[in-house]
């Protein structure tokens, strides 16, 4: 104590000396406060760990340097840290708040913002997890063996932060078929999955190996493709018949053979139905013209069908461009106001071509009509059966019946 006392006038002395000219330095001017972004470090990571943060960042450094320095200091000249080794790996990988220090060679750092940063670390771990094969849908026609793997016990290593690692259920390797059945001989790169399939910790956990060959041999096989069937109809029913329709049954049929040869068939056609002359409804049964290489893929079933053909009348029609007359006028005149009609017929095809103007001229009848103009029906002479008028036009006339002029007497002598 009586060190400390010695000369303590002195010694106070100096320290109001000292401030009162740091003080006017400050406010002198020859000392300057400045900020710059410095990015921040991290040192002193725990052994066998893992860094869940990633990259830092950067803080914001208040300093004080001579009004000479001032545009002159650079970034590099400090030095922000975080010490990795204050982390309680006890509680990992819980987030944790770290203490950033920053340090700079002849530079007096004021303030620090932020002052701490969060950091997340973990314990590295490393287990073995199966193998597992994923080819996706197979093409059709193709079968596939078991997947062969250079890894003869199925299992790889995967290392990483414990709480990814402990998701891990599987390394999949996901490969694809070629349609054209060629077999899969390849490397496949592995990556980590959950038990639902979905990729975990891509960038945080390490595989060993990550790339293994897998092997799968493909066999072409025979498929089934479901076509309709179409009639071969040859011949025409008798004059005055047609064909109104046609049903099979079975319509569709399955085939089985090949993919290449089943590819480009669209159908399966009928041995040829003949249907010359017949003039009412049959029902045939006719084989099937299986194509080459195929085969029905009902076991034992016969390449039959049942072809129904129904048979009517034919049904046509005809126009014809007729005069009009009038009937019942006496010894009236009759003066139809249009001297033509289009009548159009619809019916049996033999039967209306059979029938001539002759048979169809119509005619107004005026029969009992005192002189006067009159719109009438214009009338067709009975048809024969099955036939009928579809249009006649126009469908009314108009007509004058005109009374008749009487001799004029020759006198007498």
């Amino acid at each position: 104590m009586r060190f400390l006392l010695r000369n303590w006038h002195l010694k106070l002395a100096a320290v109001v000396g000292s401030t009162i000219l740091y003080t006017g330095l400050v406010f002198s001017g020859t000392l300057s406060e400045q900020t710059l972004q410095v990015p921040v470090v991290q040192v002193n990571q725990p052994p066998d760990s893992f860094n869940l943060t990633g990259d830092l960042g950067f803080v914001e450094v208040r300093y004080r340097t001579d009004s000479d320095g001032v545009g002159s200091v650079r970034a590099e000249a400090f030095v922000a840290r975080v010490d990795l080794s204050q982390y309680d790996m006890s509680r990992a990988p819980e987030p944790q708040v770290l203490e950033v220090t920053v340090s700079a060679d002849g530079l007096q750092v004021l303030e620090v913002t932020p002052p701490t940063k969060r950091v997340e670390l973990d314990r590295n771990e490393t287990r073995s997890v199966p193998v597992e094969v994923e080819t996706g849908e197979i093409p059709a026609g193709l079968e596939i063996g078991e997947p062969e793997l250079s890894e003869l016990d199925g299992q790889v290593e995967v290392r990483g932060p414990a709480s990814e690692v402990s998701r891990v259920d599987r390394a999949l390797a996901r490969i694809l078929i070629d349609p054209s059945g060629i077999d899969f001989n390849q490397p496949v790169e592995l990556v980590p999955v959950d038990i639902e399939g979905q990729p975990v910790g891509i960038g945080r956990l390490e595989l060993s190996p990550e790339v293994i060959s897998v092997t799968v041999d493909v066999e072409t096989v025979e498929t089934t493709k479901t076509v309709p069937v179409t009639q071969d109809i040859v011949g025409t029913p008798a004059p005055g018949y047609a064909l109104e329709a046609l049903a099979v049954q079975p319509s569709t049929v399955t085939l089985r053979g090949l993919p290449e040869v089943l590819a480009p068939i669209t159908e399966v056609r009928t041995e040829p139905i003949d249907i010359g002359g017949i003039s009412e409804t049959q029902t045939f049964e006719v084989a099937l013209v299986l194509p080459e290489e195929t085969r029905l893929a009902l076991a034992g079933a016969e390449a039959l069908v049942t072809v129904e053909a129904t048979i009517g009348l034919s049904v046509g029609s005809r126009s014809f461009v007729l005069g009009l007359v009038c009937q019942g006028a006496g010894t009236n005149g009759c003066q139809p106001s249009i001297q033509q009609l289009t009548l159009t017929l619809g019916g049996p095809s033999d039967v209306l071509r059979a029938l001539g103007a002759a048979d169809l001229t119509p005619f107004v009848d005026v029969s009992g009509l005192a002189p006067g103009i009159y719109t009438l029906t214009p009338l067709i002479p009975a048809l024969p059966d099955g036939v009928e008028i579809l249009q006649l036009v126009p469908g009314t006339v108009s007509v004058r019946v005109v009374a008749q002029a009487l001799p004029t007497p020759t006198p007498a002598p």
